[in-house]
């Protein structure tokens, strides 16, 4: 398929784009792209020799990706925001999607630039992309981290160790609140939070790739609502004071603002992705 060394570098990268789009990659140029960059160890083929190319590195990596498995879970590495982050089979692979997130959180934060500390909170913090993308864009800001998979948190603290946040963050081994002190919690000014939100029914329909992620990080059970609701319960019994910021799917975006406004919940605003879809929501609790 490939290993000939007399194929240039634009050799490979059409070879590869024509194997991907065998398998309808949505995105072959982009991932040919990566796995020359990853096999030859550097950020950007364009400064590759073609001597620097492991052919036999890219023929098992595009081996094992004509199979279906998303090129992010055989490199263990996802671009996001302007990182580029480990992540593994224990861990939902950083999306495009959630950058909304961090984007809306950083515009924010420019209202409170002032503030001598800004604490985060990253639940169901995976890979902690979210957290880490916003503490290194904030010199003033620090972030704690919950997981509930002891696995995804080593993924974590990879990627905190990486980038050289170790000062400025904390890993907490936690079933949502269950673990996590109450008096740091008061003190937290924004929660970022992904949480599972792929109803079942639906969950047992997703495509081969995404099935490659943990099933406890996409199904939010029957109606996709199961994470929201435990999360927005809690925070109203401690009256929590913060803004929550929640990446969601509009499959589900009906039935969270009618629980909303049921529980007297302020929205603060909403936001839609690159793809014009409901994906962000703020809120702000009743004040007691």
């Amino acid at each position: 398929m490939l290993i000939n060394n007399y194929l240039s570098k634009l050799d490979i990268k059409k070879k590869l784009i024509e194997n991907l789009n065998s398998i309808t990659v949505s995105q072959a140029e982009q991932e040919a792209q990566i796995m020359i960059s990853y096999s030859s160890k550097s950020e950007n083929n364009l400064d590759n020799n073609n001597s620097e190319i492991d052919q036999e590195l890219i023929y098992k990596i595009l081996n094992e990706r004509v199979k279906g498995k998303p090129l992010a879970k055989i490199i263990n590495e996802k671009g996001f925001w302007k990182k580029i982050f480990y992540t593994d089979d224990y861990t939902l692979d950083p999306r495009a999607d959630s950058e909304i997130l961090v984007e809306q959180l950083l515009i924010d934060c420019e209202k409170n630039k002032n503030q001598k500390y800004l604490k985060l909170l990253d639940l169901c913090c995976g890979t902690g992309c979210l957290g880490i993308s916003i503490i290194d864009e904030l010199d003033n800001a620090f972030c704690d981290f919950i997981d509930v998979s002891k696995e995804v948190l080593n993924a974590c603290k990879k990627n905190i160790i990486n980038f050289n946040q170790q000062h400025r963050t904390k890993i907490f081994h936690s079933n949502l609140f269950e673990n996590y002190p109450i008096n740091r919690l008061k003190n937290i000014d924004f929660i970022v939070c992904n949480p599972p939100y792929i109803p079942t029914k639906n969950y047992l329909n997703l495509n081969k790739e995404t099935l490659y992620d943990p099933r406890i990080s996409l199904d939010g059970g029957k109606l996709g609502m199961d994470y929201y609701v435990k999360i927005i319960n809690y925070l109203i019994s401690v009256k929590f004071k913060g803004d929550v910021y929640f990446e969601i799917d509009p499959i589900i975006s009906k039935n969270m603002y009618k629980f909303l406004l049921e529980k007297g919940v302020k929205i603060v605003y909403k936001k839609t992705d690159y793809l014009n879809l409901d994906r962000l929501i703020k809120i702000k609790f009743p004040k007691h």
